[in-house]
């Protein structure tokens, strides 16, 4: 299995959560939308993306996000002590650094 590091982690203003990488990815990536689970790769961001935040809470799609990157294409994201958090709200990011 490889793994990728994620830099950054933005809820932007679309409400779509997206998690950059360190490596800025692979083409391969873009393949992930066929589980249809609501997973994007953005190519120009370089990095996995969820569609509108609606029902989910943030901490919900950063594990789906990891979930379904994982399973379909092997692929363990990870977080480090400089990844950067954007727009996420502290109960979230303590929800997600807790669950590691």
């Amino acid at each position: 299995m490889k793994t990728e590091t994620i830099n950054k982690i933005v809820l932007n203003d679309s409400k779509e959560l997206i998690l950059l990488l360190d490596s800025n990815g692979e083409p391969m990536y873009q393949y992930v939308y066929r589980e249809a689970a609501g997973v994007y790769w953005d190519e120009k961001q370089k990095g996995f993306k969820s569609t509108e935040l609606k029902d989910w809470t943030v901490s919900d799609w950063y594990f789906h996000i990891k979930d379904i990157v994982r399973s379909s294409l092997n692929i363990d994201l990870k977080l480090n002590d400089k990844t950067k958090w954007e727009n996420i709200p502290e109960n979230e990011q303590t929800k997600i650094k807790n669950a590691l």
